[in-house]
């Protein structure tokens, strides 16, 4: 163990500036700090959360600019008007270089997303090498899609979202890429970089700037997908790479493939999107 004392922790990220101390998510709404090289540790802030099923506190982002702006980017769940909402929010982290004593502040929500259910919201946030944020969706829950948002492209669910931080000068919180694969095409909402996703549970960027998935299956596959520019990943016609629905001869034309699957003999729900390249490990 390189760090202990916490509850339900789901995700881990790097302080640009602190090379040895990590934000770290727990589902039940701490954003904590530690420094893996003293061993301290601290709570930054505790984030008013839905915790049921799969919600709760889920992702973290720093800004490329954190060192001098002190943005970060979290992806919660929250309760709005008896509403289940899922929230990406900018805050500010008073002092960058010293999460110790930082404070947060100044939440400025970019996006809202009503969940239909309790699960398969996903909650990772990552910014690519092009500096826009990036932000994948579960398909909307329950079981089978049966909303039918994976393949819907005017849905922001079951798909993976492409943003910039900034505000539109319309007065929206953020704006659209014009390089977006769907910019101008009123079939898709013009957020979408892709589409097809079941639960996009964790994702990230490889040293090659590549963005890698782990989207998690139903009953039967779990799969790994290298996300580009307006594909298509499937779901739910397929689970990894066989048919879902119809169980049979179903349509294979218009879908990337995954670039690796494994069975429910061999594990369940996948948690990775991370690719290691260093050689400590074969």
């Amino acid at each position: 163990p390189v760090a202990q004392g916490f509850t339900q922790p789901v995700d881990l990220q790097f302080s640009p500036v602190e090379k040895d101390v990590a934000l770290i998510a727990e589902k039940t709404g701490a954003l904590k700090w530690v420094n893996l090289r003293t061993k301290a540790s601290g709570t930054l802030a505790q984030i008013d959360v839905l915790t049921h099923a799969e919600e709760g506190l889920l992702g973290i982002a720093f800004h490329p600019d954190y060192a001098a702006n002190g943005k970060i980017y979290l992806n919660y769940v929250a309760n709005e008007n008896g509403r289940d909402v899922s929230r990406v929010a900018e805050w500010i982290v008073s002092t960058p270089a010293d999460l110790a004593v930082a404070k947060l502040s100044d939440e400025r929500i970019l996006m809202r997303v009503v969940q239909p259910y309790a699960n398969h919201n996903a909650g990772q946030l990552a910014f690519g090498p092009d500096t826009m944020l990036y932000i994948g969706w579960g398909a909307g829950g329950f079981k089978d899609d049966p909303k039918g948002h994976g393949q819907n492209p005017l849905t922001l669910l079951g798909s993976m979202l492409r943003i910039s931080v900034e505000a539109d000068p319309s007065g929206k919180p953020y704006s659209i890429p014009k390089d977006n694969p769907h910019v101008g095409d009123a079939r898709y909402a013009p957020e979408v970089w892709a589409i097809g996703f079941r639960n996009p549970w964790r994702y990230s960027f490889d040293p090659a700037g590549r963005l890698i998935v782990a989207d998690v299956g139903q009953d039967r596959f779990e799969e790994i997908d290298i996300v580009e520019k307006g594909a298509n990943y499937g779901w739910n016609v397929r689970e990894g790479f066989h048919c879902f629905e119809p169980k049979e001869n179903c349509r294979t034309t218009g879908f990337r493939d995954p670039i690796y699957e494994y069975g429910r003999k061999e594990g369940q729900s996948i948690t990775g999107g991370y690719v290691y390249t260093a050689a400590e490990i074969a």
